[in-house]
């Protein structure tokens, strides 16, 4: 009788072991599978974005109560002294504010040509662009002012002359390119090394061309000054 007691004690206890094992196994796997849809669900960018709600395409279009308006209220551009005294973030928040303006505009005005109508209020597509405008212009000044307190110069890459394909000089701003422009078979065609001697009798008769036209209007000018002189008197030493 004791023994089989012990044996079912013992039996028991060993079940009793197991589920132990189990229960905390399972609690376990339990809490890693929360603790990582938390972990995933607290990287989703769509959980953390403070942006107002966006309308997929409708962004391009204007506002619905706008429609069939034949006026649409807008504001004036941005002026200068206001944008000098806004930060580079206010700054960057804002062009992509008046880029997104410029775009909608755009595509109203390609609907109304479609149904055959008139944008109301087409200035506002000058007014957006006149306050871009603006903006790279304010930039730039920033730009130009750090340089100039960093190493003394502008930063403006400049230019330089070049002859085309035709052999005439002309000049050309540094910008930048994917590649240097010894490796650039466009750039040898528009800009080659050597051009043919038969462009230098027309290259000559050109140069000879624009000598004349300089004269021309320079006597021009001369014979304006003259009767204007003439016509009135007190203006001699202002001319």
């Amino acid at each position: 009788m004791a023994g089989a007691l012990r044996s079912a004690v013992a039996s028991i206890s060993r079940c009793c072991h197991k589920s132990v094992a189990f229960l905390s196994r399972f609690n376990q796997h339990s809490l890693l599978q929360n603790s990582l849809s938390v972990d995933s669900r607290l990287m989703l960018p769509s959980l953390l974005h403070t942006t107002s709600p966006q309308h997929g395409l409708m962004e391009f279009f204007d506002i619905k109560k706008n429609w069939g308006e034949e006026n649409v209220k807008s504001g004036r551009p941005w002026r200068m002294d206001e944008l000098r005294i806004k930060n580079n973030s206010d700054l960057h928040k804002l062009w992509y504010v008046l880029l997104k303006e410029r775009n909608m505009l755009f595509t109203m005005q390609h609907e109304y040509e479609k149904q055959s109508e008139l944008l109301p209020n087409p200035e506002r597509i000058e007014k957006v662009e006149e306050s871009m405008e603006n903006i790279m212009t304010v930039i730039k000044e920033r730009d130009e002012a750090f340089n100039l307190l960093e190493t003394g110069k502008t930063g403006d890459p400049g230019g330089r002359y070049v002859k085309n394909y035709l052999g005439l000089r002309q000049y050309k701003r540094n910008t930048e390119h994917l590649i240097p422009h010894y490796m650039n078979k466009f750039y040898f065609l528009l800009y080659p090394k050597n051009v043919s001697k038969r462009t230098e009798k027309y290259i000559a008769l050109y140069k000879e061309e624009q000598r004349v036209e300089r004269r021309r209007q320079q006597r021009s000018e001369r014979m304006m000054r003259k009767r204007l002189i003439q016509k009135f008197p007190h203006l001699q030493d202002k001319l």
